[in-house]
């Protein structure tokens, strides 16, 4: 950070910040006293300099670079200060930054309504519900299911990740220390993800015969068939990066079907081009009845997006959010569509997406703990094993793995599930970068194996 940006600071009123307290033990130490949580080990990870990146190039506040390969939790669509995204960024700064969208047209939100609804997958009538949050765009989708169905009870699944607030928390069940304690806000009957590595009947990739449709058919026999929607990832990414089979994705689609409810495809983190289609379900071939977008949408800005069929309520002010798609959020997210398009980035990331795969392909067979690699496109996980014969998971190692990444081969990664870490890279990444960030990992294992 140079000085003009710490005086920035300075003259907001921190006239204790100085060249001297740019370290990064000086800012977690504060961090730790002012924030009251953080889903990461601060042990770990350096304080980010806010000031600084290029790319998937990220920077500390001592001035270490690092090859980021978790585009922000699967966030930034281009980067850290894409210069294109940057000029039309300025070309807009005198646009009124907030009025409320859900009270009021304004012409960009509906422009980008219109763009959103076209790329979701379906030439049914669509309407959409802008907000800010990942989590905001599940519920909106699971408030209108409900207020259309009259029904109250949903499908989800073990592991799943949908958010950790109100009816989201509800659908997730991914890690105990998300929900442990907050009361359940909607009713959940939870069948197993489909989890080709670890199949829970003991079925083979060759052979299965899809039991964990069955098992969901069993359940809602058993527990009560009168569900809302069923709620899942196209690719399981928090809980994990799993990658279901289609012909499992499209079961669980039927079979919620022949239970008169809808099927909601949570899109937040797998959706907006990352696995070379606009939605990550197309890869299974099923026409969702309800999409969440949300991360990429907004380029790095809070912008997230409920789709549904029309209706999406039974009257006016069912739902609403004060900071939904603000004119500038709108404009930013319409550029973003409209560059992804004219560069040809859907294609791109399907390429980048089959090379990374390749690459880390080349560890699976070199290490004895590389247990599996999977995923479509930029969004790939690994898992580690004590060994590939009995497929214990290797938690402690990964954790060895993530630090020695970081902190000794300076690539920003992290973790996913109980002992796999996720690629979520941005867009802009190049092959060079996918050989670069791939050299580094192989020397992360090799150390933590040694260590």
């Amino acid at each position: 950070m140079d000085e003009r940006h710490i005086q920035i600071l300075r003259d907001l009123g921190f006239t204790d910040i100085s060249p001297k307290t740019m370290t990064n033990d000086y800012w977690k130490k504060r961090a730790a006293e002012a924030l009251a949580i953080t889903t990461q080990d601060r042990d770990v990870y350096g304080c980010l300099d806010h000031t600084r990146g290029d790319g998937v190039r990220i920077y500390d506040v001592e001035g270490t670079e690092y090859l980021d390969v978790t585009g922000g939790v699967a966030v930034r669509a281009f980067g850290l200060r894409y210069k294109p995204f940057l000029a039309f960024e300025a070309s807009i700064a005198d646009v009124v930054t907030e009025l409320p969208g859900q009270d009021f047209d304004a012409i960009p939100q509906t422009l980008l309504a219109e763009r959103v609804a076209r790329l979701t997958p379906g030439t049914h009538r669509k309407r959409v519900v802008f907000t800010t949050s990942g989590a905001r765009a599940v519920e909106g989708c699971m408030k209108s299911a409900m207020d259309v169905s009259g029904k109250r009870r949903f499908v989800a699944f073990r592991p799943a990740f949908h958010g950790r607030t109100g009816y989201a928390l509800a659908l997730t069940a991914s890690n105990s220390r998300h929900k442990s304690g907050f009361p359940q806000g909607v009713d959940v009957t939870r069948v197993p993800y489909p989890y080709c590595y670890r199949c829970p009947y003991g079925q083979q990739v060759e052979s299965c015969n899809i039991q964990c449709v069955e098992a969901l058919r069993y359940a809602l026999q058993v527990e009560g068939d009168d569900i809302a929607a069923t709620v899942m990832e196209p690719i399981c990414g928090e809980g994990g990066l799993i990658v279901p089979p289609a012909k499992a994705v499209k079961g669980m689609y039927e079979v919620t079907k022949e239970f008169g409810a809808y099927f909601m495809s949570d899109e937040v983190q797998a959706g907006m081009g990352r696995t070379g289609k606009w939605c990550a379900v197309e890869n299974h071939g099923v026409i969702p009845d309800f999409v969440s977008i949300a991360k990429a949408l907004g380029g790095g800005y809070p912008m997230g997006a409920s789709i549904g069929p029309v209706p999406m309520f039974t009257s006016a002010s069912r739902h609403s959010e004060t900071f939904s798609a603000e004119p500038k959020l709108s404009l930013l997210a319409l550029w973003l569509i409209k560059h992804m398009e004219d560069g040809g980035f859907l294609k791109k990331n399907a390429e980048n997406g089959a090379y990374l795969m390749k690459r880390l392909g080349e560890l699976e067979d070199k290490h004895e703990v590389v247990g599996d690699v999977r995923g479509i496109g930029l969004m790939v996980g690994v898992e580690f094993v004590k060994n590939k014969t009995s497929k214990e998971k290797a938690r402690e190692l990964r954790e060895r793995v993530v630090e020695n990444a970081v902190q000794k081969q300076k690539l920003w990664i992290l973790s996913a599930g109980q002992n796999c870490i996720r690629f979520t890279p941005s867009y802009v990444i190049t092959k060079a970068d996918i050989d670069d960030a791939v050299d580094r990992f192989d020397r992360a294992i090799a150390g933590a194996l040694s260590a």
